[in-house]
């Protein structure tokens, strides 16, 4: 049997416990393409378009064609923007969900002023890219767009350029890339942001949330684990993030299970981590999926000094897949009640189909950030991350923002709570100001605002940096 891929897209609803921590990096450091995201943010790519594989078209003829179809979109004029792009695409992101996100992302930054560049990116997973940076009255944003053999089948839009917030010091630490063997024939990019100077320093291992993430957990111009990254080693502290397996290699989704895809890295870049000569303990940093897997990761490593946990996603898969929905639905001003209806009748099926691990063999579901098996859900099922929390004997950190609708107070942090009550190593932040991704804003929060220009709150990065200094082994 072929496999197949059941697509979870919503559109601008996404689908929430996993695709709410996935990012948009491409691998190595900079990246001019991006991988898989459809977390209800601006990015509207259906994950693997299947209208063909490419065949070495005219560069310049994609670069014209890019240009004619933003036009169109700019212009308001969906229905022929629509007229060029495929059936997956148009089945996984209708046309009423990117009026929406354009709504939201393109059209707050004012009027239209020109091109800056339209370039060709070549090739990636079948499909031919060019990118085109669009300046607007008050601001900036990249398009991409992806082809097919015939038709644009994928398109995604990124506000803003990076730029490192303004509590790192650049001149406080050095970066080193570096290669780790995940298996006999896949081999994983990392970066290790390392203090200046000679003495010892703690480590910090980062672990991504769901989906295909590189190294720098990428969201618009936001680079949430680089951000972490260059601001914990300008506190003194060495942090090394990597390229996540499904990123840096070809895999088997169909066959693997969690550990294939983030506890056996993780343990595995803390080994690296802990051979520096200047690294005298070891923390794990997970976020989100990567923060309900942390305990896992430290009862598996004699080498964790200590656990924190941003944002952990605590309750059950299929029920938060569900919860996310109906509130991202609620979001949702354009639709009708019965395109609603419709919509969460599928996440609940849905739901209902990873509940009852009613997968097939040869069957993936994407969550809206990456296509994963059976064996992911059913190993994921048979973890008991709350046990396994409780049941560790290094200092643990929970850092939980109250406006984060993926991972809530109510749903999530409350059972953690429960979990560890009465543990004298274990301490909880919350956030009153700040999101699933750590940024500061007002009211709960929207995917669309992780496409804002806003890095992750220095409080954070603070409160890192005294948990790992206060509880280093040097």
């Amino acid at each position: 049997m072929d496999r197949r891929e059941y697509l979870a897209a919503v559109g601008t609803v996404g689908v929430g416990a996993l695709a709410g921590c996935s990012g948009t990096d491409s691998p190595g450091e900079t990246g001019d393409s991006a991988d898989n995201e459809t977390d209800g943010s601006a990015d509207t790519q259906p994950d693997q378009p299947t209208d063909g594989q490419p065949r070495g078209s005219d560069p310049a003829a994609l670069r014209r064609r890019a240009r004619a179809f933003v036009e169109l979109l700019l212009d308001g004029s969906f229905d022929a923007a629509y007229e060029r792009v495929s059936e997956s695409f148009a089945e996984s992101v209708p046309q009423q969900t990117l009026r929406q996100q354009w709504s939201q992302t393109v059209d707050p930054l004012g009027s239209f002023e020109g091109f800056a560049s339209t370039t060709y990116r070549g090739s990636r997973r079948g499909l031919e890219i060019v990118e085109l940076a669009g300046e607007f009255a008050d601001g900036g944003l990249t398009f991409q767009v992806q082809f097919g053999d015939e038709a644009i089948g994928g398109f995604r839009f990124t506000p803003g350029v990076w730029s490192p917030p303004e509590y790192v010091d650049q001149s406080a630490f050095s970066e080193e890339l570096l290669a780790m063997q995940a298996t006999g024939d896949c081999e994983i990019s990392a970066t290790l942001t390392l203090p200046e100077g000679s003495g010892s320093v703690p480590g910090v291992v980062l672990v991504h949330g769901s989906g295909d993430q590189g190294r720098d957990q990428r969201a618009g111009p936001n680079r949430t684990f680089k951000e972490l990254a260059w601001g914990l080693a300008t506190r003194g502290i060495a942090v090394l993030r990597y390229d996540q397996r499904t990123v840096a290699c070809e895999v088997d989704r169909t066959e693997a299970t969690v550990d294939d895809l983030i506890t056996d890295d993780a343990l595995t870049a803390i080994e690296r981590l802990a051979a520096r000569e200047r690294v005298d303990s070891v923390f794990v940093v997970g976020h989100s999926l990567g923060g309900r897997l942390a305990p896992r990761i430290a009862a598996r490593s004699e080498r964790v000094a200590g656990v924190v946990m941003i944002a952990p996603l605590a309750e059950p898969i299929h029920e938060a897949i569900v919860r996310q929905t109906e509130y991202q639905l609620d979001l949702a001003e354009n639709l009708t009640e019965t395109q609603r209806e419709r919509r969460l009748s599928g996440v609940e099926a849905l739901a209902e189909r990873i509940r009852t691990l009613s997968i097939g063999e040869d069957e993936t579901i994407n969550l809206g950030g990456g296509a994963r098996g059976r064996p992911f859900f059913r190993t994921l099922q048979e973890y008991d991350h709350l046990s396994t929390a409780a049941e560790l004997s290094v200092p643990r950190l929970i850092l939980q923002g109250e406006r984060d609708f993926l991972v809530t107070v109510e749903d999530d942090l409350m059972l953690w709570e429960n979990a560890l009550a009465g543990e004298s190593t274990v301490e909880i932040i919350r956030y009153e100001n700040l999101n699933h991704r750590l940024q500061p804003g007002e009211g709960m929060s929207t995917p669309s605002e992780w496409t804002q220009p806003t890095p992750v709150a220095e409080t954070v990065v603070n409160d890192i940096a005294g948990f790992v200094t206060a509880n280093q082994s040097g």
